[in-house]
Order: C-alpha cells, then structure tokens, then sequence
C-alpha cells in the first residue's frame, strides 16, 4: 500500500490513462504498482473503468504502431470505401468492417450513409462549379454578337438576363446513340414550370439550341445537331441567337 499512496492524490486519473489510453491490462497495472491484480480490478470497478480493449493492442502488434491512428483516418475520408481501407491493410472488406465495429462501437452502415450525403454535397458543388463555368462562356459569347447579358443567381439555379428574357440553361456532354444517330438528352421534367423564356441547350462543348419556353416539351427532349429542317423541328433553334433581339424587334 506504501507504493499505492503516491499516487493517490491522482490514482483515478492514473488508472484511467493506464486503462484506456495505454490499453493496459490489470496484472500490467498491478505489476507497475506492485500490488494484486484483485486489486486493480476493485480500484476500475470502483472508478466505473471499462477494463482494457485487448483488440487495440493486438491491431497494432499486427499492423504497426499507429495503425490504429491510421485506420481512422482513411475509413473517415469520404473519399475511401470500406474496400480501400481493408486493401491497405492487406485484409477482407469483412474484416474492415469488423474492426470498425470495434473501434467506433457502432456498425459501419451509419458511417457509410454520412460518407454518402459528403459525397452526393460534393458532387452537387463540383457540378454547379462546372456548369456556371459553362454558363460564364456562353454569355461571352454572346456579349461578343452583341447581346447584352448577366448572370443571375437564384438559390441554387443560375439564370442568364438578356434584353429582359429569362434564359434557363441546360447542357448535356456525352451524347447517347438511339440506332446510328446520336442525340444529346435534355431532361426538363423537373423544371417543366420553369420561370424563364428561353431555354439554351447547350450539345457537347458549342453546340447550342435556343430554345423557347412554348416549344420545349414537358419531360424534355432529344436533340440531334446532324439533324436537318426536315428531320427534326428543332433544327431551326439551332444557334438562333437572333430569338434573343430586343422584344418588340
């Protein structure tokens, strides 16, 4: 008891660290202070301490120091899947599973569904980010044939004004084939109300369709810019900037 006394002052706060931070076993406690492992295991249950997690230090006996540190960080990167992180360590995506489980106290399916809503929040940014980039090169293009345009930001939609029009924009970059022809999609059924006058179809990289609101169908449509006057009505839209001239003219 003599070697006990000196840490008195602190012994909750000892045993704790030992415990939990170090991951100590009680007969490694006893040992450091020379008494019982009965003992040690009187002083946790008194203190409430959960006795030591065995499975840290045998992950890190396994897999090197820190590579309980290690595991963290990469399973709670966003950009990682639960596969990434068991190939690192060289186990099964079961496995990966298992040891976070252990590590955090609650299944990986909580952690994988926050990942989800980052991932899907990134994505929204990332693709807002490119399609104002687009947006921002179609109304210099237009500036230099002499319309006079802004951009508008409403909430999350970006609008283009030209001589008081409202210009919705849409652009699809990878074209679909239906038979040997290639279409660009265009999907409007979202945005069938849409408070805007035109709709600017932008195919690919410089392509566009000037679009009035009349003429765009309810769930969207199918443009095909090889297509001639006589093989689709929409062929007449194709970069009709002229539509965009003062109201009145």
């Amino acid at each position: 008891m003599h070697e006990i006394n000196r840490y008195s002052p602190g012994l909750y706060e000892f045993i704790k660290h030992k415990v939990e931070v170090e991951n100590l076993y009680d007969y490694e406690v006893a040992t450091t202070l020379k008494v019982s492992n009965a003992f040690i295991r009187r002083l946790r249950k008194t203190f409430r301490i959960q006795k030591a997690n065995g499975f840290f230090r045998r992950f890190e006996r396994t897999y090197g120091t820190g590579s309980i540190d290690r595991f963290k960080r990469m399973i709670e990167d966003p950009r990682n899947s639960l596969s990434d992180v068991a190939k690192h360590f060289g186990f099964s995506r079961e496995n990966a599973r298992i040891v976070y489980q252990k590590i955090y106290g609650y299944p990986y399916t909580i952690a994988y569904k926050k990942k989800l809503q980052i991932r899907r929040r990134e994505k929204r940014i990332a693709m807002m980010s490119k399609r104002l980039k687009r947006l921002m090169k179609v109304s210099k293009k237009m500036k230099a044939m002499g319309l006079d345009s802004h951009i508008m930001h409403e909430g999350p939609v970006y609008r283009i004004i030209v001589n008081g029009y409202k210009l919705a924009f849409r652009c699809a970059s990878k074209p679909a084939f239906i038979g040997n022809k290639q279409y660009f999609r265009f999907n409007n059924a979202k945005s069938a109300n849409t408070d805007c006058d035109f709709f600017i179809c932008l195919c690919g990289k410089n392509i566009h369709y000037i679009i009035p609101r009349h003429a765009m169908p309810k769930y969207g449509v199918f443009l095909s810019p090889a297509a001639g006057a006589n093989e689709s009505k929409y062929a007449h839209f194709r970069e009709a900037w002229h539509l965009l001239d003062k109201k009145g003219l």
